[in-house]
């Protein structure tokens, strides 16, 4: 058993799926990161080809260097902590309730949990055309009772997601009726 499951799971649930954020969000994150990354090399090399660097030392090739390398670690930084943002933003479905977590920062995060019982609505929604090709959307999970709601962009598999939502919320509730 992994800790995820060691610290979010009562006794006899099992986790049935997790529901992730699409590819595509770190692909958008990946070409707005080297976008910003393309701006500054231009950027720099249009400043060097002007001369701006050339005042500043004996070594003006190893400025341009520390620079460089400044920047790409800023970089990679900045794209980690969005890939982490993205990441461990993570829905666990088990067959008593849904656990949503909510990465809020690196070492910041949300846990909210929904009983399958109480869901009231599942819905999703895919907005415009590669939504629809790739199969992404918005899914929005709700409550009865206390007006809760879950909301996760870019799910993967967003239609098929919110069925088999649905399919378990009806199994469970026919297993309450049952007893």
């Amino acid at each position: 058993m992994d800790l995820t499951q060691e610290q979010l799971l009562e006794e006899g649930e099992v986790i049935i799926t997790r529901i992730r954020k699409h590819w595509i969000v770190y692909l958008q994150d990946f070409f707005l990161h080297a976008f910003g990354c393309l701006i500054f090399i231009i950027c720099a090399y249009f400043l060097a080809s002007r001369g701006a660097f050339g005042g500043i030392g004996a070594n003006e090739s190893s400025y341009g260097a520390m620079i460089l390398t400044t920047f790409v670690l800023i970089f990679w930084t900045s794209f980690f902590y969005a890939w982490t943002k993205d990441y461990f933003d993570v829905w666990h479905v088990t067959n008593e309730h849904i656990i949503a977590v909510n990465q809020k920062e690196i070492l910041n995060r949300e846990e909210s949990f929904m009983e399958l019982t109480r869901i009231q609505d599942v819905s999703f929604e895919k907005n415009g055309f590669l939504a629809t090709l790739l199969g992404y959307g918005a899914l929005r999970v709700q409550s009865a009772g206390n007006e809760q709601e879950f909301i996760m962009e870019y799910v993967a598999h967003v239609e098929i997601v919110a069925h088999k939502i649905m399919e378990l919320r009806d199994a469970t509730q026919q297993e309450v009726k049952a007893v």
